[in-house]
């Protein structure tokens, strides 16, 4: 029987997103469903079910939109909406007359079953979601959250001192976080797809990209190197939580600068070799995360 919806970026050549799903840590996977964001104003979902968002940055972000706000309405109000905003546009002046008495009477149809809907909503929780906001390789100054945000029953952002609840990404309870790794690479190269870095300079280090959907894989890769020169989330989070060295090169969004165990920053054109000896390591991270996480889903079966 399902217990849960789960809604996040479902991106199958991303295992950074497919690790950020909160509920396979802790339940079956016949006992939730999975709604991709970016595609949830065309599924339906059963409204009865409590509904969690998260992880991944999923706050400021340009590409989803008000999809996380849209969450705190019924599925089936926003798609009556979307109708509308999907109505008859004008094409032949022609035909304004009726165009005019089309969209008078539309109106009245759609406004009668938006009255008629049962708008009785589970619980809506957000868990380990962040800020993802493009900050053109500069820090930023600050950060806004939505206010609309506590509207929703309970609140975990993986941002750290954001006067909201932090909760870190749930993936710090996948198993292979919890393994030794022989190293292998002093320094590996960690890259995000998208954010490919081309002229990366004559350093002979092997360079490895975010993509593929094999977690285990790649956090083995990571436990593999002393060093981890990422510009990747995952690859700086991952890589702190199994002890290494962690400098993340060309942060492109807030994230980077918002994480509980801080990596050191630099840009693309600084010497990378001098940021070793500033950078630190957290050995108490991975509990620290796991504690978290494990209180908070608690918190959620409280209210429930």
């Amino acid at each position: 029987m399902k217990k849960f919806t789960v809604v996040h970026r479902v991106d199958i050549n991303n295992v950074g997103d497919l690790a950020s799903n909160p509920l396979q840590y802790f339940l079956d996977r016949d006992e939730y469903d999975v709604i991709d964001i970016v595609d949830i104003d065309q599924q339906s979902y059963d409204s009865t079910l409590p509904l969690i968002i998260g992880g991944g940055g999923l706050i400021n972000n340009d590409f989803f939109g008000d999809t996380l706000r849209n969450l705190l309405i019924s599925a089936d109000y926003n798609q009556l909406m979307q109708l509308w905003q999907q109505r008859w546009t004008l094409c032949d002046s022609a035909n304004e007359d009726l165009h005019t008495e089309f969209l008078e009477q539309y109106q009245q149809f759609i406004k009668h079953y938006v009255d008629k809907l049962n708008t009785t909503k589970a619980k809506r929780f957000l868990w380990g979601i962040g800020h993802n906001g493009d900050v053109n390789r500069k820090k930023p100054q600050s950060v806004t959250y939505p206010s609309w945000l506590s509207d929703f029953d309970l609140i975990g952002v993986r941002d750290f001192k954001q006067n909201l609840p932090w909760v870190p990404c749930a993936s710090c309870m996948h198993p292979a976080l919890h393994k030794k790794y022989e190293i292998k690479n002093d320094v590996i190269w960690f890259e995000h797809k998208k954010q490919i870095i081309k002229d990366f300079g004559s350093e002979s280090i092997p360079r490895f990209v975010n993509s593929g959907s094999n977690i285990d894989q790649t956090i083995e890769l990571l436990g593999s190197a002393n060093v981890i020169l990422t510009n990747s989330y995952h690859g700086a989070y991952w890589g702190t939580l199994l002890g290494k060295k962690v400098i993340v090169v060309g942060a492109w969004s807030s994230k980077f600068y918002l994480m509980r165990h801080q990596p050191v920053l630099i840009s693309a054109d600084d010497n990378w070799k001098a940021a070793v000896d500033k950078s630190k390591l957290y050995p108490d991270a991975l509990d620290e995360c796991v504690a978290a996480t494990e209180k908070f889903w608690n918190k959620i079966k409280e209210q429930i």
